[in-house]
Order: C-alpha cells, then sequence, then structure tokens
C-alpha cells in the first residue's frame, strides 16, 4: 500500500514538473510576441491596417518617448499597462525602427526640464487615502522624435483615442512635407475664428490651416491642396472664377453648402442663393434646392422660449445612421451618428461629364421628404406631409472624382467687382483659363451648420466627417480607419408600442412567475425524494 502511495507521489510530482517545464518553455518562446482575442465588434483594442502598414514602412528610426510616472495612483495603474501593452504592440510591427523609452521625469532634473521644453505638463492628480483628498504631481505624457522634429501627447487620459494620436504623430514628424488645407474667409457666414474656430484648431493638429481670401481677385495659393468652403454666400462670378481654376489646377474641393438663409431671432427661412448651384451642375452635382426632412431618423434640438428652454425631437435636424452610409468609401465607411442640421439634397446632376464619376456618401433613412419655397422652422408644428409608409432615401452628400470640365471654358477671367467701370476697382489681370482639370476629387454636403462651433460639440462625429473627408482629398486614407471606428454611434432600436407593453409585461410579471415555478419544481422534487426514500424504508 505504502509503495503505491509512494508511486501516485512520484507520477504526481513528475506531472508537476512537465507542467511546469512546459510552461517555461512557452514563456521563452513567446518573448517578443503577443496575442489578444478582441472581441469588440470594431476591433478597436487591436490596431489598425493603417497602423500596421505605416509601422512596416518606417525606413528610419523614430523615437517615443513615454514620460509616465512610477508612483500613479491606484486608479490608473490600468492605464499604465494599457498603454505599456499598446506600445508594444507598436514596437512589435515597428521593430527597429520604432525605439520605445520610458522614463520618469522625477527621477532626473534634466528629463524634468526636457519634458518643459516639448511640451509636457506635469498634472496634478487626486488620490483618496484613508477618507482623505490629497493631490500628488505627475507627469502622462508621450513624445515622438524624428530628427530635429517633434509631436507631443500632453496628457495620456485612456486609450480610446491614443492609436490615433500616436499614429498621427509618427505620420506627421516623419512626413517629408506639410501640407496646406485652406479654409475659404470672405464671401462666406460664417467667422473663421469665432463659428469655425474648432474646425480649425482639429485641421491644424495635421495640417498648416491657410485663411484664403480670393473676394480681391487673388488666386488660391499655390500651397493650397485642399480647399474647405463652409457656407458660401453670393459668390461674385470673379470668386466663382478663382474656386473653377483652383479645381482646374487639381486642387480638391470640400463644400459645405447651406440651402437656407435664417434670419436672427426667426424661425422661418429662406433659400439661399450661394452661387455655387451652377457651377457643381457643370461638374455633375446637384445641389437641391430644398430642405430635407426625416420623420424616424433625426436628432432631438433644444429650444428657448421665454426663460424655459425644451427639447424635441426635430425633423430638420436628420441623423445619418451607418445602414446609410457608403460602406466603399473610407470616409464615411466606419461612421454612424453624422447629423446634418438643416440640410438639401445632393445628388448626381442630371448630365455628368463622362470623365467624372459621383458617388453619394450619406443618405436619409426610408422615411424622408423634403420641402421647398420659404420654410417654417417652429419645432412644434404638425408635420402634417410625413409620409406614412417607407419611401425611397434621398441622397445627403456625394463625391465626385475624375477630369472635370471648366465652368468658365472659353471666357476670359471675370473682373474683380461688378462693376467693373466704377472707380477704384481693379481690371481683370491677364489670366489664361484653365478649361479640363488634372484629377482631383470634390466632396459636397448638404449642410453648411454641421460642423459649425454649435454643432460641432453636441454632435462630435460631424467632426470626424470633417477630418476624413479632408485626409482622404489631400493624402489618401492612412488615418482615417483608425479615426472613424471610434466615432460609431450606437442608439436603441426602435420598438413599436405592442413591444414595449410585451417587455414592461415581461419585466413586471416575468420574473415572479419564473421564481413561482422554480419554487414548485424544487417542491416536487424533495418530495419525490422523500417518497423514494420512505419506499427504500419500507422495503428494507
Amino acid at each position: 500500500m505504502d509503495s503505491k502511495r509512494r508511486a501516485q507521489g512520484a507520477n504526481s510530482i513528475l506531472m508537476i514538473g512537465i507542467v511546469l517545464a512546459v510552461i517555461v518553455v512557452v514563456n521563452l518562446l513567446a518573448q517578443g510576441h503577443f496575442a489578444r482575442i478582441d472581441l469588440t465588434e470594431d476591433g478597436i483594442y487591436t490596431l489598425s491596417r493603417s497602423t500596421k502598414d505605416m509601422l512596416r514602412g518606417l525606413d528610419d528610426v523614430v523615437n517615443v518617448k513615454v514620460y509616465f510616472s512610477k508612483d500613479l495612483p491606484t486608479y490608473l495603474v490600468t492605464l499604465n499597462q494599457q498603454v505599456k501593452d499598446m506600445l508594444d504592440e507598436y514596437q512589435a510591427f515597428g521593430d527597429e525602427n520604432l525605439l520605445v523609452e520610458w522614463e520618469d521625469p522625477a527621477d532626473d532634473p534634466e528629463t524634468e526640464q526636457r519634458c518643459r521644453v516639448l511640451g509636457v505638463p506635469q498634472v496634478q492628480l487626486q488620490i483618496f487615502e484613508k477618507d482623505k483628498a490629497q493631490v500628488t504631481n505627475a507627469y502622462l505624457g508621450i513624445a515622438v522624435l524624428y530628427e530635429d522634429r517633434s509631436e507631443v501627447i500632453p496628457v495620456v487620459q485612456g486609450i480610446e483615442n491614443l492609436e490615433y494620436d500616436l499614429t498621427s504623430a509618427i505620420v506627421k514628424v516623419f512626413r517629408k512635407e506639410e501640407k496646406t488645407v485652406g479654409i475659404l474667409v470672405g464671401p462666406v457666414e460664417p467667422d473663421l475664428d469665432q463659428d469655425l474656430s474648432h474646425a480649425k484648431e482639429l485641421l491644424g493638429e495635421q495640417y498648416r490651416v491657410l485663411p484664403v481670401n480670393i473676394s480681391t481677385g487673388t488666386p488660391v495659393p499655390e500651397e493650397v491642396k485642399t480647399l474647405v468652403i463652409v457656407q458660401p454666400e453670393a459668390l461674385s462670378e470673379r470668386e466663382r472664377y478663382e474656386i473653377d481654376q483652383f479645381i482646374m489646377r487639381g486642387g480638391a474641393l470640400l463644400l459645405f453648402h447651406d440651402p437656407i438663409v435664417i434670419p436672427e431671432g426667426q424661425i422661418r427661412a429662406t433659400p439661399r442663393r450661394s452661387g455655387m448651384n451652377e457651377l457643381l451642375a457643370r461638374y455633375g452635382i446637384d445641389l437641391g434646392e430644398n430642405l430635407v426632412l426625416d420623420a424616424r431618423s433625426h436628432a432631438n434640438a433644444a429650444f428657448t422660449q421665454g426663460f424655459i428652454t425644451f427639447s424635441l425631437p426635430y425633423p430638420y435636424w436628420v441623423r445619418v445612421l451607418e445602414e446609410n452610409t457608403n460602406p466603399d468609401n473610407p470616409v464615411v465607411s466606419q461612421l454612424s451618428g453624422v447629423v446634418l442640421p438643416w440640410t438639401s439634397t445632393v445628388a448626381a446632376a442630371a448630365k455628368v461629364p463622362d470623365s467624372v464619376d459621383v458617388d453619394t456618401l450619406l443618405s436619409t433613412g426610408t422615411m424622408a421628404f423634403t420641402r421647398t419655397g420659404t420654410y417654417d422652422l417652429n419645432p412644434q408644428q404638425r408635420f402634417t406631409d410625413a409620409p406614412r409608409e417607407p419611401g425611397d432615401r434621398l441622397p445627403l452628400a456625394v463625391v465626385a472624382s475624375g477630369v472635370f470640365p471648366s465652368f468658365f471654358a472659353g471666357k476670359p477671367a471675370p473682373p474683380v467687382g461688378d462693376e467693373p467701370e466704377e472707380e477704384g476697382i481693379a481690371p481683370a489681370p491677364d489670366r489664361v483659363t484653365m478649361e479640363r482639370s488634372a484629377p482631383t476629387r470634390i466632396v459636397v454636403v448638404g449642410s453648411g451648420n454641421a460642423v459649425r462651433n454649435d454643432m460641432a460639440g453636441q454632435f462630435t462625429t460631424n467632426m470626424v466627417l470633417l477630418q476624413n473627408a479632408v485626409d482622404w482629398l489631400t493624402f489618401g486614407d492612412e488615418l482615417i480607419a483608425i479615426r472613424s471606428r471610434l466615432a460609431t454611434d450606437r442608439p436603441l432600436r426602435e420598438i413599436s408600442e405592442g413591444g414595449k407593453t410585451l417587455a414592461r409585461s415581461l419585466v413586471t410579471f416575468g420574473v415572479p412567475v419564473l421564481v413561482v415555478l422554480f419554487g414548485l419544481l424544487r417542491y416536487v422534487r424533495l418530495r419525490s425524494k422523500r417518497a423514494e426514500a420512505q419506499s427504500q424504508g419500507e422495503a428494507a
């Protein structure tokens, strides 16, 4: 018996030794490798293909300096590990061309000074210990360095946007030339520094942003690769000429049009005459002279009446869900929840030039409709003309790609100003009108309010649309996939009144019924066991 026990003990020890040996060998083989299972729908914890391709394409060493304090509060310990896990993946794909170093500035005054020079601040963190709140100083920044250029993520607050921030920083320091994006000022309604400051700031993270004024008859500067126009207002013939010639030289255009003019303090609007309709029709794009309403897919809008602010579902603010985006275009393929306030239809024109392709980017749901004429914007009105049955989806944004014919082909450059004979009006300089463009793209969205500050704060996905479009028009889709997969809106699905009643009944009565049934089942089983035990006792 003792020998059998000794043999069993020896076998157990041997098995434990074998398991430990296997674990050690697996760990040795796994050095420098990693594997994780990402169960999120869009794989938000896995590096995107764009990041992997960028890292594999590095042909020189880029330094990533992580300035994290060692003694962080307990609630930031997981953040520290998550950042380390992500950077391990970066290093694996970047190989020897990506050097990641961790430093604690508190350990070295020179490192602390370097942080100040780079722009990595010391932040104050709250610690709750022994029922007391204390404040401690710490560093949570990352700097990306290449040659004499640097980009900084001052404070890492989470990993939700870390991949985009880090990849864009590497792309920016490694890029050989800085791209310039122009934003039209002058013949537009919004002020760049007041109404579009948020858009300007976001674009400034990747590009040199240049205000462009063509009202004096000067062409769009040569360094501008993409021109952004928001809510153009009564463009003159000369201003339309400068936009046309910018496209003819191969420049990309992003237009956020606006179909209406809303007088301040009023809830009625009139059609806007921007001067872009005829120009775009020549390129194969039709700007609808209408307003779109969606009876089902729309956002809530806040309105003030006297001292009372109330929020109502507002069909004039059309919400574009994922199923109504173009799955084949990287600008919108992963977007959901874009809200276009007071938008018009934007579609392919009845006659599209043979050298141009027009594709729809965003559409409404099947319960959308349009209004024309003078518009009543009252949120409390009864929308009696809303459709009762599903219909066609209405296009709200398009992209036109190809070689465009000039609207001014065969014409001289228009004079600067409407009345060239007036005193002080400069004559038109000698200009040779280009009549066909280099291959380029034009993106048109039917709502200009979508990217103004007041709307950008409410609907953050709108700014992702802006950034995606500018990225795509300027230098391709390197960063689009990373940014877009974090911008998906997932509203609760609407259910019928009958479904709501059923769900309410299940919650109210279903749980008690299940408890009663469980109790009855337990009672029957216990009674059966007692009867069986009693019969066995009698038999004995």
